[in-house]
């Protein structure tokens, strides 16, 4: 199974300081999506321009803001509950996404009995699957653009356009 994920973090630029984790969203091939917000690993002062700008105004609070413990366990229960089979996070930028799940599992020592311990990227097997990815997911933006850099938005945005891209026939 296929899950794929994003997060929202207080900064990517390092000279600027060290980035903290805020929101966690996934969106599982077959349904399901999985949101969480932080409330005790960052604060306004250490984010980016970009990040009080752009990233803090969507996010959502109220059920969604749990610790970041409360995160682990929660991520393990939902990732084991959708299957029993080997799950696979894929993201569209693992060397800046997948740190944090890594972290996450590896810290609080909880790494769901399911999930592959290794970051699976957005990948085609063709040329014409990539540009036709591209094409959906611009298609996306387009109808989403206000929720752009939401994490479960863009979790659901790498999914719809890799399930276009890779259905046969089109």
């Amino acid at each position: 199974m296929e899950i794929f994920f994003d997060t929202e973090f207080t900064t990517a630029d390092k000279n600027v300081g060290f980035p903290a984790l805020i929101s966690v969203g996934c969106a599982a091939q077959g349904g399901g999506t999985f949101y969480a917000e932080l409330s005790d690993t960052w604060h306004t002062g250490l984010c980016s321009p970009f990040v009080i700008e752009t990233v803090l105004p969507l996010l959502d609070g109220g059920e969604y803001a749990m610790t970041e413990a409360q995160l682990a366990i929660n991520l393990k229960e939902w990732i084991e509950g959708l299957t029993e089979r080997e799950v696979t996070l894929r993201t569209d930028a693992p060397r800046y996404d997948w740190p944090w799940i890594e972290q996450l599992f590896t810290f609080y020592g909880c790494w769901p009995k399911n999930l592959r311990k290794s970051c699976g990227t957005v990948y085609f097997n063709h040329e014409y699957q990539e540009k036709r990815y591209m094409v959906h997911l611009d298609a996306y933006w387009k109808e989403h653009a206000a929720q752009r850099h939401h994490a479960l938005v863009d979790a659901k945005s790498l999914l719809y356009a890799w399930q276009l891209a890779m259905k046969k026939g089109m």
